[in-house]
């Protein structure tokens, strides 16, 4: 199971053909074959149109869309991060803690063909994204140290913040103001504003971002963007029964 899961995951990154595949999870080919076998059987796993290199299949997007299908908060979320899109016309994120990441559940598109490259499914590091700041900044301070103990400050752009101190200044301030900022810490170019959304039970449960080019989120501009994300974060947060908001 844990060798099948190796193949996967190198397939998440790119479609690759057996030597690769035996390179990358450090499987013998045999081993690779035995295991591509299975998972094509299963349709995990599909032939690319050259009839070499292997890629993930389909039956994995059934699974991945049955898993979403479970988190309700999409759903209940989907309309707020409509009318946050079209306000701001950038780019708009949910996305949920896993570990030390957060993993993307929802993308609404800029209508002002400003594109990104993430999608459904996408993983950054929870320390230099907006959507992960805003979460770390709403979790429990004994769950916020076993996070960042597990975390490795790398540097992913020159401003991307690797002092653990710096850090936690960084999410005191976002928790003070309730939105929390990725002034181009993880992606060249591009900057974000995102905000905690909680749910019934009170805890933070996910994060919504908006995000662009540094000309269309500028720092001049970056508490009405804020305040506007953090408005629309309360309201989904409302809506999934928040007690620490009145309805």
């Amino acid at each position: 199971m844990e060798r099948a899961f190796q193949l996967l995951d190198a397939l998440a990154r790119s479609d690759a053909g057996v030597s690769e595949l035996a390179r990358t999870t450090g499987l013998h080919k045999a081993t690779v074959h035995r295991l591509l076998r299975t998972l094509r059987e299963l349709g995990l796993v599909e032939v690319g149109p050259d009839g070499t290199r292997y890629r993930l299949g389909l039956r994995l997007l059934e699974l991945g869309g049955r898993v979403l299908a479970r988190l309700d908060l999409r759903d209940v979320a989907r309309p707020y991060l409509m009318e946050l899109r079209d306000r701001t016309r950038l780019t708009v994120h949910m996305a949920i803690l896993n570990g030390t990441e957060v993993v993307y559940i929802e993308k609404l598109d800029s209508p002002a063909n400003l594109r990104m490259a993430s999608f459904v499914g996408t993983r950054n590091p929870a320390y230099c994204t907006a959507l992960g700041k805003a979460i770390l900044a709403a979790l429990p301070e004994g769950e916020l140290e076993s996070v960042l103990a597990m975390t490795r400050l790398l540097p992913r752009t020159p401003n991307t913040i690797t002092s653990r101190g710096a850090l936690r200044e960084e999410l005191a301030a976002a928790r003070a103001r309730g939105y929390a900022i990725d002034n181009v810490e993880n992606e060249e170019g591009i900057r974000c504003v995102g905000a905690p959304v909680y749910g019934h039970t009170g805890r933070v449960v996910a994060s919504i971002s908006v995000s662009g080019p540094i000309f269309s989120v500028t720092m001049e501009g970056i508490d009405e963007l804020g305040q506007l994300v953090g408005d629309t974060a309360q309201q989904i947060s409302r809506a999934l029964g928040y007690p620490g908001m009145s309805r």
